[in-house]
């Protein structure tokens, strides 16, 4: 058949060191007598993979060994040659097979150590060993793709850091955070013209949210920005314009939106910011922030009947009272009888509204509540509702 531009090319997907020794062997490159050390030298290196991995008196570590020391192999001569045929038997030519096996084991150990994600201070996921075992099977294009996301975060953490150290708080006392959001703290406190510059703690976060609502971006914050990226080390500057562009686009819009409460505020975007440590007397600020709902839907109510009856109101879908009439009590039984009992909204309510250190036990207090109470107020047999207003009494509020 004649030559055609539609034809398709083979693909050559024999393992690169094989390409490079044949195209060595071919040109001349590789000798015979370098050849021979190469053969010599596989089995002894195919041993030692399968007695690190398994052992190596079974016959299925020995073959899976074989592939693995033949990739490590491709990885370090493909990688180290650009993927250039002659350079690459040059490779083999010049250095052992052993080494280059070291060479591929080495690059896997380089990328093992480096971080997988944008948290610093978290400790490796998975063992070298676990890693080894799953790399040294992978391809070249894996590792490079991996490699580049690796660099990405360690670009990231380096920077998170520096701009820690900028706020006064030395790398040691940063432990298992993700860098992007000492970054974006560090560009809210720069916008806000707080003084001194510092990693704020939650009642600080609390002040610059306030001061910005009440004023907006003060001038002299977009003029200590830019005095501080004159100074931001270059490789840091495209990940601090990242985070500078979500404060700017996603949190002071919601910050200057005086219609929304600030206790939502807070519950949004204090997750996106990174805290110096607190105090109880900060704890007591935040709090009174985030359970301002709280407070209003209880009605300063403490006792397990009132919030009982609050919780059942949310499960009925109705507006939540911490005490109920006899008719609205008979009114939410046969709403409950309508259209369900919900449980979820309560738990969601609890963790959204209710103070932090009462979460948990309000939690458990629905939660074996709300057993019993489904039972007995959906009970179809009770038709009179008696048994549903009796059982309202006892552990609800009903007057």
């Amino acid at each position: 058949m004649p030559p055609s531009s539609q034809q398709v090319a083979l693909l050559d997907d024999r393992p690169f060191f094989e390409r490079a020794l044949v195209y060595g062997v071919r040109n001349g490159i590789v000798t015979q007598q370098k050849l021979a050390d190469i053969l010599n030298d596989a089995p002894k290196g195919m041993v030692q993979i399968a007695e690190f991995f398994g052992t190596q008196y079974l016959r299925p570590n020995i073959e899976e060994a074989r592939a693995r020391i033949v990739n490590l192999v491709s990885l370090f001569l493909e990688e180290s040659s650009g993927g250039d045929l002659a350079s690459a038997a040059r490779s083999l030519r010049d250095q052992s097979f052993l080494s280059h096996s070291r060479g591929g084991s080495e690059m896997l150990k380089r990328l093992w150590a480096m971080p997988e994600d944008g948290s610093y201070g978290v400790l490796a996921r998975q063992s070298q060993k676990q890693f080894l075992e799953d790399w040294s099977l992978r391809t070249l294009a894996e590792y490079r793709q991996a490699l580049a996301q690796r660099q990405t975060h360690q670009l990231a953490i380096a920077a998170g850091l520096w701009f820690a150290e900028n706020l006064g708080m030395a790398a040691a006392d940063v432990s298992t955070v993700a860098v992007e959001s000492v970054i974006r703290t560090a560009m809210l406190v720069y916008l806000s013209a707080t003084t001194p510059a510092a990693v704020p703690n939650a009642a600080g976060l609390i002040a610059i949210f306030d001061a910005i609502r009440k004023k907006g971006v003060p001038a002299k914050g977009r003029k200590r920005l830019q005095e501080i990226f004159k100074v931001v080390p270059e490789p840091y500057r495209a990940v601090a314009r990242r985070e500078l562009q979500r404060v700017e686009t996603e949190d002071l819009p919601k910050v200057l939106d005086a219609s929304q409460p600030m206790n939502q505020l807070i519950r949004d975007l204090e997750p996106l910011y990174f805290l110096r440590d607190f105090g109880p007397e900060d704890a007591s600020l935040f709090d009174a922030a985030v359970s301002e709902d709280w407070q209003r839907i209880t009605g300063g109510k403490t006792d397990d009947n009132s919030l009982l009856t609050i919780f059942l109101c949310l499960a009925a879908d109705i507006a939540p009272k911490p005490a109920l009439s006899r008719a609205a009590a008979r009114a939410l039984v046969r709403k409950l009888r309508a259209d369900g009992f919900r449980k979820q909204p309560v738990l969601a309510f609890i963790r959204a509204a209710a103070p932090y250190e009462m979460q948990d036990d309000l939690a458990a207090l629905w939660r074996e509540f709300a057993a019993e109470a489904e039972a007995v107020l959906l009970d179809a047999a009770d038709t009179t509702c008696r048994d549903a207003l009796d059982f309202l009494r006892d552990n609800c509020i009903v007057v």
